[in-house]
């Protein structure tokens, strides 16, 4: 109770400088960012703003009262999620025209990041209406910084698609990319993804998984995909939770070309088996990584 009063006298200093401007014709649209999982990993900025707002939208009101009720804050709560995001955020654009200062937060993290708020953000710009960050925890970056990769570049690809044609476009894209990429799973598809990778990429590429980071169970794992793969199955927690996966860039190949006599081999396979099952069974036959042996069957 101590701290929670602490806070409140800081946050109140705090917001006798940094006054939202009443001058302004429109209200103003706030993207706040929320912890990720410890309900502490939030700025004074934010619990100031979420405060002084006329409406939070949120994913789910259920969850965002857990918040809001920790920082005593009192502001009204409504519903914002992929399902009414069109027709709300039309409501939301009005009451912005209207005066009204919104926050818009997620269940986790920052805002728009595989969340819903895309559209709004789109009329608000549109409508020549204020539009200010309010930064802090996204787990993108938070999972990046713990990999242990080379993080200059990264591509971020949200969730794994769910269809086969669209799976196959991104694992085309990882095959050789020279950057490291993101992925969100959820627990009931990461062994489906983990399987994709296993299937389509070298035998010894690099991959980083953070579990309920900053939570009370947080889990990492590292290796190649192969021993992240059996480490996550075999653990106490399996596949539960929210995971962050972390893809590093291609391996180089430095093994010679295949010799005839494997492309022959490998030309056997392909004809009789599915195209994952043939490298996966020639990468082992051959003792070749499965990223040269898919190079090789595109090059003959």
């Amino acid at each position: 109770m101590e701290e929670h009063e602490k806070i409140k006298k800081i946050v109140s200093i705090h917001a006798r400088f940094n006054k939202f401007d009443m001058s302004k014709k429109f209200g103003c649209l706030y993207i706040v960012s929320t912890p990720i999982g410890n309900l502490d990993d939030i700025t004074l900025r934010a619990i100031e703003t979420l405060h002084k707002v006329d409406i939070c939208a949120c994913e789910d009101t259920r969850k965002s009262k857990i918040l809001f009720n920790k920082y005593s804050i009192k502001t009204k709560l409504t519903s914002y999620h992929k399902f009414s995001e069109k027709s709300k955020s039309l409501d939301l654009i009005q009451k912005l025209k209207d005066g009204l200062n919104i926050a818009l937060i997620s269940d986790a993290g920052t805002p728009l990041v595989s969340d819903p708020g895309k559209y709004l953000v789109s009329e608000a710009i549109a409508n020549d209406i204020c539009i200010s960050p309010i930064p802090g925890a996204t787990s993108v970056i938070a999972a990046l910084c713990v990999s242990g990769f080379d993080i200059e570049k990264f591509s971020f690809y949200g969730f794994f698609p769910r269809k086969s044609k669209e799976q196959k476009k991104i694992i085309e894209k990882l095959v050789n990319a020279d950057n490291v990429s993101v992925f969100f799973e959820s627990g009931k598809r990461l062994e489906k993804l983990l399987d994709c990778f296993s299937n389509s990429l070298c035998i010894d590429r690099k991959i980083f998984i953070a579990r309920e980071m900053t939570k009370i169970h947080e889990t990492f794992y590292r290796g190649t995909i192969d021993e992240v793969q059996r480490n996550i199955l075999k653990s106490s927690h399996g596949l539960k939770g929210e995971f962050v996966v972390v893809l590093n860039s291609s391996v180089e190949v430095t093994e010679d070309q295949l010799s005839d006599e494997e492309v022959r081999v490998m030309k056997i396979l392909t004809e009789n088996l599915d195209p994952k099952l043939a490298i996966k069974i020639g990468s082992k036959l051959l003792n070749k990584s499965r990223n040269q042996i898919y190079k090789s069957s595109l090059e003959n």
